[in-house]
This record gives C-alpha cells, sequence and structure tokens, in this order.
C-alpha cells in the first residue's frame, strides 16, 4: 500500500475516472457540489505508474484543507482507509464535505470521524427534477433576460446572491416581470465538468414572496434547460427552510444531502 504514490494533475488527465465517478452518483448532485469538487485541486493515486483513483484538495472553512473527493477503482478499495488516513496525515486535512450518493466516499469519511471522535453537520440539500404538481403562478411569458446593463442593480436587489458571478459569460439571468414589476431573477448555468447537467438558482424580491414568485422562476428555468436537451439540477443550504418548501414546490425531489465531516 506505500507504494502508492500522491501526485498533482488535472481533470482533463482523468477524464475516464471523473465520468466515472459522475456516473457512480448518477449524475444528481448540484452546482454548487459540483464546484467544490471540480474546482477543487485534483490528485491522482497511482501505483506502478498507473492511476488507480483521485482525490480532491481545497482550502477549507476552518483554515485547513478539505477533502471534496475521493475516488478509487474496484480493485484497490481495500486500501481505501489507509489512504484516506494517509491523505489526512499528510495533507493536514481537517474536514470532508461528502454527497450522501457517494456510498464509498461516506462510509469512509463516517468511519474516521467515529475513530477520532469528531462530528459532522448538515450542510445543504441536493434535488433532482420532477415535473411539478401544478403550473407556475406566473407563465413563461412572465420571463425575460436580465441584460447587463441591469446586473450592478440585479446585484443589489439580490443581496449580491450572484456576486462575481456577472463576468462569467456562462450565466444566463432572467428577470421575472409582471405589469411592469420585476418580482425575482433567476439563473441558469452549466455544471462543472457536466455538460449534461444546468444548474438553476432563484431569488424573490422580499415583498413579492408568498406568491408564487420562486416556484415559478425554478418551473420556468428548468423548463428551458428541458427544452435545451439538458437536465436541472437545484440545492440549498440545509438551514434554508424557506427555500426547501419552494424547490419541493417546484417539483424537484430532495433525494441526496451534502455533509460537512470534521477530522478535528
Amino acid at each position: 500500500m506505500n507504494s502508492m504514490l500522491f501526485k498533482e494533475t488535472n481533470w482533463s488527465a482523468l477524464t475516464e475516472m471523473k465520468n466515472a465517478c459522475l456516473d457512480m452518483l448518477q449524475r444528481k448532485n448540484d452546482g454548487f457540489h459540483a464546484d467544490r469538487l471540480f474546482g477543487a485541486v485534483p490528485w491522482s493515486m497511482e501505483t506502478n505508474g498507473c492511476p488507480v483513483g483521485f482525490f480532491a484538495l481545497q482550502n477549507g472553512w476552518d483554515g485547513g484543507k478539505m477533502l471534496t473527493g475521493f475516488y478509487l477503482e474496484k480493485a484497490y478499495i481495500v486500501q481505501a482507509a489507509d489512504l484516506l488516513s494517509r491523505i489526512i496525515t499528510e495533507f493536514s486535512v481537517t474536514a470532508a464535505l461528502v454527497a450522501s450518493n457517494d456510498a464509498p466516499f461516506v462510509a469512509l469519511a463516517f468511519e474516521k470521524m467515529h475513530a477520532l471522535g469528531t462530528s459532522f453537520v448538515m450542510q445543504a440539500y441536493n434535488f433532482t427534477y420532477a415535473p411539478p404538481a401544478r403550473p407556475a403562478e406566473f407563465g413563461r411569458e412572465c420571463l425575460v433576460p436580465v441584460q447587463p446593463s441591469e446586473y450592478e442593480e440585479m446585484n443589489r436587489l439580490t443581496d449580491k446572491q450572484w456576486d462575481g458571478c456577472f463576468d462569467n459569460p456562462a450565466f444566463r439571468f432572467f428577470a421575472l416581470e409582471k405589469d411592469g414589476e420585476t418580482l425575482g431573477y433567476g439563473s441558469i448555468f452549466p455544471v462543472l465538468q457536466d455538460e449534461s447537467r444546468m444548474d438553476i438558482g432563484n431569488f424573490t424580491l422580499p415583498q413579492h414572496r408568498q406568491r408564487g414568485v420562486g416556484r415559478s422562476l425554478l418551473i420556468n428555468l428548468a423548463q428551458i434547460v428541458l427544452n435545451e436537451g439538458k437536465t436541472p439540477v437545484a440545492g440549498c443550504w440545509y438551514g434554508n427552510k424557506e427555500s426547501i418548501l419552494t424547490i419541493k414546490s417546484s417539483g424537484f425531489l430532495p433525494e441526496t444531502r451534502l455533509f460537512y465531516i470534521k477530522f478535528i
């Protein structure tokens, strides 16, 4: 096992294993999870000069390193626990962000947490698409693209929810308008490293809440994504109860969770 080498690499060099990992996850996770995983620095695990797995590291939320991905080919799973311990020690890893549908990583991380006597936090929900039970209160005709000249005002009105995203040409922004008044905003963004899925988000202006604005945004944005032959996904912080209800009422299913597992 000590012959296993860790080498910093890039995601293009791990395409086959990256896609195998996505298939294992059934491509259900949202853009937040994808950004934490594929926006991190990938390291290959190699034996006899051949990559047999990878892990992903980025700066953590507590000052240490956070492990956001861990994947091994089946023939090497027997070494997984020892390899995880090596990674935690050699890279000063203090926590892991783990998706509930990543069964091998979940098992390893919780086992290590138990051995260390540490704890975990419920981080977020990941939602997969299903048709809504009832139509949107505001139809597709109410959805209009946001122009670049309007980004500054949108950023102000949405409490900077998309701050830092407006310069990214991959983002598309929309306003939900009725009778000349803006009720809320939404976005569509391709999931990192997975062209089959698009992440959608929404923000209802405070004075227009409880009117179906949020679910109308999600339903209409999801339909745009579906019409383009892609799959819409959504996510939400675990403690945001109002947003969770909105996403559920839009037809999305809370199938998976993200856990923040502490190693210190």
